[in-house]
């Protein structure tokens, strides 16, 4: 006799064999990302490209509504201009789920939950930008930032070697880690941008005056958000 299972059923079914897929899948390439900033910090160049290149091959996930996305990054971008941080939070996180592709999106949440001081939940997004655009530099920087809060010292120099290594313009990069190195008043951030100058071979003294009081909802370059794409 044959023996038909409920639509419902065969749906259950699907979800529960696909979901933990999925999943495994978000832990490797997160893993793929660490392995770039420990990779970075050690200064093993072929090693971070090859974990750049097996995060590029992975397909971007399928946008539920990729219009709606792109009006909710609007309104985030606006948002976030005026300082409106929740509001700009809710948009990002509204154009994050209409198009969970959209690494402008992820990013920018990953950057307003920073600047709400909530730690963890911006360095997931952070990274989950980076599984999209892995030499995407100013997420990159973006997550060292977090990572200086966090008394990371080692995590804060890959993503700062990083940085530097994936930025589109490298004298401006340069210049933001020197000003780091002589300014900046959390000693995690300060120390790890002195160690990238010096992991490049970049001129590097460490900082001679006290430096100035740590602003961590500063916005990277002091320009528009969502401008710029990398130092």
């Amino acid at each position: 006799m044959k023996i038909c299972c409920p639509m419902p059923t065969l749906l259950l079914a699907a979800w529960f064999f696909t979901t933990p897929a999925i999943a495994q899948d978000g832990e490797q390439s997160r893993y793929y990302v660490q392995q770039m900033i420990e990779l970075a910090a050690a200064n093993n160049d072929p090693g971070v490209t090859t974990m750049q290149r097996m995060l590029e091959q992975n397909p971007k996930p399928a946008p539920p509504d990729p219009a709606g996305g792109r009006a909710a990054l609007q309104r985030g971008l606006a948002a976030l201009q005026r300082n409106e941080l929740e509001t700009a939070l809710s948009a990002f996180q509204q154009a994050s789920r209409a198009d969970p592709g959209n690494v402008d999106a992820v990013n920018h949440l990953g950057l307003v939950y920073r600047k709400l001081g909530r730690l963890a939940e911006a360095e997931s997004a952070l990274q989950q930008a980076l599984v999209l655009e892995p030499a995407r530099a100013v997420a990159w920087f973006q997550l060292a930032q977090v990572y200086g809060l966090q008394h990371d010292a080692r995590r804060a120099l890959g993503a700062l070697a990083n940085t530097y290594r994936f930025a589109q313009n490298p004298m401006r990069a340069e210049e933001i880690l020197r000003n780091i190195a002589e300014n900046e008043a959390a000693d995690t951030l300060r120390n790890a941008a002195l160690e990238t100058l010096r992991l490049y071979g970049l001129p590097a003294a460490a900082a001679i005056v006290p430096p100035l009081p740590a602003n961590p909802g500063t916005v990277p370059l002091n320009v528009p958000s969502g401008s710029v794409r990398a130092p």
